[in-house]
């Protein structure tokens, strides 16, 4: 502060009045986690994936890229459409602004191979479960180059929704029980 400035308001400490970082712990607020995406990390953003068998599980899923979807299918409709499910590993993610998303990583063919795209997306989730990295496509190499946070950054702050939650939330209109589920029938032509 100069010493000509004379204050309006005796006292006055503008510091004392900014909010910090964390302002919502200190007013009660906790956030409710209303949606969780599927989808694969952008390469933008620097990401974590939670370690453990309790935050992953192998699925089967219908991914219809055009319309940008991802479903889950219960073993009911496996045989259905068998050419357009995939099998999946399903990680729990979490951005740097604390939004959570689900990842799935294609699983090996029955041959045991699987493609040096999903391979490399493999290794680069199962390194964010202890760094924070990005995911950026590399066509010339065929696969996902990974980038590691050049700076020691903060733990994730995971919420304490259970992963059985997460998963209800991210496939709450997007679980596919029945083969006369609508999505199923028009793949089929029947609609």
């Amino acid at each position: 502060m100069s010493d000509n400035f004379k204050p309006l308001i005796p006292g006055f400490d503008l510091d004392a009045l900014r909010l910090p970082q964390n302002f919502g712990e200190s007013l009660g607020v906790k956030r409710l986690i209303t949606r969780v995406p599927v989808r694969k990390p952008l390469k933008t953003e620097f990401f974590r994936t939670r370690a453990g068998e309790a935050w992953r599980f192998q699925t089967m899923i219908l991914e219809l890229k055009e319309e940008g979807e991802t479903f889950l299918l219960a073993p009911a409709v496996w045989d259905a459409v068998p050419e357009l499910l995939r099998p999946a590993m399903m990680h729990t993610a979490i951005d740097r602004r604390n939004n959570l998303f689900l990842i799935p990583v294609p699983l090996p063919g029955p041959d045991g191979r699987r493609n040096s795209w999903h391979q490399s997306l493999a290794e680069v989730v199962e390194m964010a479960e202890t760094k924070w990295v990005r995911s950026v496509a590399n066509k010339a190499v065929g696969g996902y180059d990974m980038l590691i946070a050049a700076t020691a950054l903060a733990e994730p702050e995971w919420p304490d929704t259970s992963f059985q939650e997460l998963v209800q939330i991210a496939f709450r209109d997007r679980l596919i029980q029945s083969p006369d589920h609508p999505v199923v029938t028009q793949l089929l032509g029947r609609s």
